[in-house]
């Protein structure tokens, strides 16, 4: 303040040098705050796909949307959301003996999106997926990773997907199961 007031250096210059201290303090924080921001969904998040015979669902946790594409069936080339919920039952009795992997994708399809009073099944329970029967790709698919992930952001995405799709919070057991064999699978790589 002193060479400011006998005008040895500029107040601009003065100011400047004040502020490097806020700024440090600014950096030095937002650095620790910057998982805050991922946790809340601040950051991009790849959504989490399931492929199974005969329907590829997509699951996007930062807008809760979940919907799929028919791949085989009466109902080829269709996306579960332009179905009535009529014909989603159709579609559930066509796959509950034929496809159970794409039954109980459906099965939580309608849990979540739709009024399902009347939706039979739901007492079905899925066995653990054979981890041997799941390629890196898709382990990488359903966990919504590039490539390249690292184990810690395989364990980070495994503990998102766990939170939101177990079975105590409303998620199904089947969907469980294919999250803990994706992240064994790419833990085990």
């Amino acid at each position: 303040i002193g060479l400011v007031v006998t005008g040895k250096i500029h107040w601009i210059g003065a100011g400047l040098a004040a502020l490097i201290p806020l700024l440090k303090w600014v950096i030095v924080w937002g650095w620790r705050a910057l998982p805050l921001l991922r946790m809340f969904g601040f950051s991009k998040q790849i959504p989490s796909q399931f492929r199974t015979k005969s329907l590829f669902v997509t699951i996007n946790f930062a807008s809760q949307d979940i919907d799929g594409e028919i791949l085989t069936g009466t109902f080829e080339g269709k996306r579960l959301s332009e179905l009535t919920i009529e014909e989603l039952r159709l579609l559930a009795d066509e796959w509950r003996e034929n496809d159970k992997e794409s039954f109980i994708l459906l099965q939580s399809y309608i849990l979540r999106t739709r009024d399902n009073s009347g939706f039979e099944g739901s007492s079905y329970s899925a066995t653990k997926p054979d981890i041997s029967e799941l390629t890196q790709t898709e382990a990488l698919e359903i966990l919504g990773l590039d490539p390249d992930a690292t184990k810690s952001q395989v364990q980070k995405a495994h503990k998102r997907l766990i939170q939101r799709l177990h079975p105590d919070r409303g998620g199904s057991d089947y969907l469980a199961a294919k999250i803990n064999a994706a992240k064994d699978k790419l833990t085990s790589r």
